[in-house]
């Protein structure tokens, strides 16, 4: 699956309006990581359980969040499988950003 420019707008617009609607840190973490892992799977139909991702958040430092769950990708087809989305993000006063992306088979 090609994204277009619009969808990746349309995803961009939503992780900066989770981020600035005064949000938790972990809340704004699993927005970037779902992001993250939509743009590395382009490819794949994947759907990523942001609830549970933001619930698994535990800080590694005062600057930084782990988070951790299961994706489906080929969602919806024959060859749908789950794999576990590990994530860290690095906060740096209002700004964040993914400094680890990993999906672990």
């Amino acid at each position: 699956m090609k994204w277009t420019v619009m969808q990746w707008l349309v995803v961009a617009s939503m992780v900066v309006l989770l981020a600035g609607c005064g949000s938790s840190r972990e809340s704004q973490a699993a927005a970037l990581c779902e992001a993250a892992a939509m743009e590395r799977a382009t490819d794949k139909m994947l759907v990523v359980d942001r609830k549970a991702l933001e619930q698994s958040a535990r800080a590694e430092s005062d600057d930084i969040i782990q988070l951790q769950a299961p994706v489906t990708l080929d969602t919806g087809l024959p060859s749908e499988y789950t794999q576990t989305l590990t994530c860290r993000v690095q906060f740096s006063g209002k700004e964040a950003r993914v400094v680890g992306l990993v999906f672990v088979f």
